[in-house]
């Protein structure tokens, strides 16, 4: 049997459970962050769930969507190396998009809430 059908599942698998997990913890405390930055609880809750499904269909859809560049994979030594690899790189993803959200959602009060100073 072709070990590339093997890696696609076990790729998924992985993607999918890491990619829930991490949103859900960060759409369940991340509300308190994004509460202090709006001041305004309704929107705060339509930004929060708006992150989580941005943030899943993000992630899944480039996991999803890296699976055909991916060689013929003729080994399990190989297969092993593929997966951490690419597994590896979803969790950096998972990081980058995390932390870019948190920077946007900083400069929101910067951004929407300006106050005119009067020199």
């Amino acid at each position: 049997m072709n070990l590339n059908v093997w890696a696609y599942c076990i790729y998924i698998g992985f993607t999918l459970i890491i990619t829930v997990i991490v949103g859900w913890k960060c759409h369940k405390n991340g509300i308190y962050f994004i509460i202090d930055c709006v001041k305004d609880a309704s929107i705060a809750h339509a930004i929060n769930n708006l992150l989580l499904v941005g943030y899943y269909l993000l992630n899944i859809g480039y996991a999803i969507r890296t699976i055909s560049g991916w060689d013929v994979i003729t080994s399990v030594p190989n297969l092993l190396d593929v997966l951490t690899f690419r597994l590896a790189l979803i969790i950096l993803l998972l990081a980058i998009v995390h932390y870019v959200n948190i920077a946007l959602l900083s400069a929101y009060p910067l951004i929407f809430n300006r106050k005119h100073i009067n020199i």
